[in-house]
């Protein structure tokens, strides 16, 4: 079989892939992630190929909570707190929709991040913490063990 045969072939089953791209991209909408669906373009001939590579099908945006907290830390070593991180109110993240991808958390100066992933909510505890930002009012919280939290300079 020769190239260009193999290139129709090639076309026609990315014409083909079409319908499923779009029934994947409305699945994840429907579930409340941000779909992105590139264009595709489509070489007039097997020479042409190479310049019609696509970097993939469907893109999701997803969800990262920022916060700067008012600590010096930059590292898991001078971490003020040694049996956890604050993730964020219950409340907060069991309403989400959809669920954060990830907790970015800056030291006072910027120059450090401390980053919980999601996918390690099931090592979470449940705390009673005091906000002391407020007067009188605690809430439940979310706390991740110092183990699973990533430290890394800016």
């Amino acid at each position: 079989m020769s190239n260009q045969e193999n290139f129709k072939r090639f076309v026609e089953h990315l014409d083909a892939s079409h319908a499923g791209v779009w029934t994947v991209a409305n699945w994840l909408s429907s579930r409340g992630n941000t779909v992105t669906i590139p264009p595709t373009t489509v070489a007039k001939s097997y020479e042409d190929r190479l310049n019609h590579v696509d970097g993939g099908d469907l893109f999701i945006q997803q969800r990262i909570e920022v916060k700067v907290r008012n600590l010096d830390f930059t590292s898991r070593d001078d971490f003020p707190y040694k049996d956890g991180m604050l993730v964020c109110a219950k409340h907060s993240y069991d309403n989400a929709s959809p669920k954060p991808y990830a907790y970015v958390y800056l030291n006072k100066a910027m120059t450090h991040v401390a980053l919980i992933m999601a996918t390690t909510s099931k090592h979470w505890t449940v705390k009673d913490v005091k906000d002391s930002r407020y007067v009188e009012s605690n809430q439940l919280t979310y706390e991740c063990p110092l183990e699973w939290v990533i430290f890394s300079k800016m």
